[in-house]
């Protein structure tokens, strides 16, 4: 919680009132309050951005939810967390470790390359000032004692995984310390304390909601750091349809680097702890949080820094429930509810901090810097019967069930059959002609593609979004220079996914895993419950960008016979 060290501390004379807006309940997270809610916040913000109590928690909040990065009073935040790495390193204020940490997150989330070397003192400021035993506290220590802190905790993981996010390399065994104290320090009936094995801090030592949600949300970051390619233990995720999706870059196929294949082993040969482990204090710090969701207690005095931590939970774990509860239709619902006339929040921590988390969890934060995107799921009962049909494709011929499991049927064949089979494809078929092309490639004959380049070219322009989608995919890999200009126009596709694939596919054909310095992905960036008006624009500019930036890049290594200078000449004035 954000509170400095007695003596220090700046007391709050009494908590304001809740004001309740009459009609603000919102039953199943009503998607239309949600962004009314959200833009008034944001409004709140704004109107308090010159103060110092709004900080870069609240600017990281606005850029999560959509505020143009190069919004003056979120500059003027950016270069005032800049303006405290020096020379000597990073020099927080009063709040110490979690101002660290917050201000890691503003920067990755403002420009994770322009600020890596900020980010990089932040990291190694917070890497220092880890206790051996694992945690983090205050920057003095209280009763002549140093037991560790759950919430301080946890907002230094959240700046070292921000930090993490922009390349910058952080130790395992800084996340394997952290996560051990965590473990030592939860509860048998799977909670967390505030001070959890300090005596003399009295009422920080019971377990809590807030730090409960805090704890579990932190052994989350450090197991997705950790093992992020390992499959949760069964049982730890009843209702996901589908294990986490690794394809954070293109829709067919993950992109990645050498350098990330290198950290990754790196991560995994230096990992001493299990994520067997990890998964058995989750899985009890997410019943504890079940059993006992959105209690009075939670929400007395710190509620919007609880749903935070509660959607950070949500989000890693890729879950819509938190046992029986909905949490984030509950925890909209509740927050709604509690919004004052001036469009802010206020708990414990104040009125700008509490209305930032809220943001943080209305639009759903974590989700969208893990890049996930909804599922569509089959709901299957019995022996293979499906509610209501939800999930199914229209063409029945393209599934299969066994064991009550819905698949999709395999198509097999040569790369050149594969493609014909994509040409004459409808309906479902397509997608499973699509997944098969890729398999082929990926697994069989690559080789195959180079005698399918002028196929692909017409593939290219299909009226079917799936077809358009694999062509991108598959020019991408032919290595043939000549395709760089269907790629570059097929990042102005009117379908997203086909973008995002024509832009991985220039990564691969140029070698330039970064590409031409902009996102890969047309969408990064943009806040998980963005306005359709939003998304469209920020499309837009990614596409005028993007294409630019490959065109010019093009343009320089095209073939020779492709070459006319004349287009290069500038007419005198």
């Amino acid at each position: 919680m954000f509170r400095s060290p007695p003596g220090i501390r700046l007391r709050v004379a009494a908590l304001i009132g809740i004001l309740v807006i009459p009609g603000a309940c919102v039953f199943a997270a009503d998607v239309a309050k949600i962004d009314q809610a959200v833009e008034r916040a944001k409004k709140y913000l704004l109107s308090q951005s010159k103060s110092s109590a709004a900080g870069s928690l609240a600017c990281y909040s606005l850029i999560k939810s959509g505020i143009d990065k190069e919004h003056p009073d979120i500059q003027r935040c950016v270069q005032e967390v800049v303006g405290k790495c020096r020379g000597t390193g990073y020099v927080p204020g009063s709040h110490y470790n979690y101002e660290a940490g917050v201000d890691a997150m503003l920067l990755e989330a403002a420009d994770r390359e322009k600020y890596k070397p900020q980010l990089e003192m932040i990291a190694q400021f917070l890497i220092g000032r880890q206790r051996p035993h694992g945690a983090w506290y205050y920057q003095v220590e209280l009763g002549g004692g140093d037991f560790g802190d759950t919430s301080i905790t946890q907002y230094a993981i959240l700046g070292l995984w921000a930090a993490a996010r922009a390349d910058v390399e952080i130790p395992i065994e800084t996340w394997e310390r952290a996560g051990k104290w965590l473990l030592m320090t939860q509860r048998r009936d799977g909670g967390f304390g505030y001070h959890p094995a300090d005596p003399r801090l009295g009422g920080g030592n019971d377990v809590l909601p807030t730090m409960t949600v805090a704890g579990t949300g932190s052994l989350l970051v450090i197991r997705h750091v950790l093992f992020r390619d390992t499959a949760f233990d069964e049982g730890l995720r009843p209702e996901a349809a589908a294990p986490v999706s690794s394809k954070k870059f293109g829709v067919l196929e993950r992109l990645v680097d050498d350098k990330e294949k290198k950290a990754k082993a790196k991560a995994k040969a230096n990992a001493t702890m299990s994520a067997a482990a990890f998964d058995k204090a989750i899985k009890e710090g997410m019943n504890w949080t079940g059993d006992h969701f959105a209690e009075p207690a939670a929400l007395a005095s710190y509620g919007n820094y609880y749903f935070y931590g509660v959607e950070r939970m949500g989000a890693l774990l890729d879950v819509e429930k938190i046992k029986t509860h909905d949490w984030y239709n509950e925890g909209a619902d509740e927050l709604l509810r509690r919004q004052l006339n001036d469009g802010s929040w206020t708990d414990g921590c104040g009125s700008a901090p509490a209305t930032a988390l809220t943001i943080l969890f209305l639009t759903k934060a974590t989700s969208s810097i893990i890049n996930r995107t909804p599922k569509v799921r089959a709901v299957v009962i019995g022996g293979g019967l499906l509610v209501g049909g939800r999930g199914l494709p229209d063409n029945l011929d393209a599934i299969k069930v066994k064991e009550g499991e819905v698949t999709k049927r395999k198509i097999h064949g040569s790369v050149d059959g594969l493609l014909t089979e994509l040409e004459k494809s409808s309906g479902a078929k397509v997608e499973a002609a699509q997944e098969a092309v890729v398999e082929a490639i990926q697994l069989d004959n690559p080789e195959q593609l180079i005698g399918q380049v002028d196929r692909l070219k017409r593939l290219a322009a299909d009226k079917r979004v799936e077809v358009r989608r694999t062509a991108m995919w598959a020019l991408g890999r032919t290595g043939n220079i000549t395709v760089a200009p269907y790629l570059i126009r097929g990042l102005s596709d009117s379908d997203e996914s086909v973008a995002r694939e024509a832009s991985v596919g220039l990564c691969i054909l140029s070698r330039r895993p970064n590409g031409c310095g902009l996102p890969t992905d047309p969408v990064e960036g943009l806040a998980d419950e963005a306005t359709d008006n939003q998304r469209a624009t920020h499309l837009a500019t990614w596409q005028k960008a993007s294409t630019k930036g490959w065109s010019d890049w093009y343009a320089k290594v095209r073939p020779y016979d492709e070459r006319d200078d004349r287009t290069q000449l500038k007419l005198k004035p």
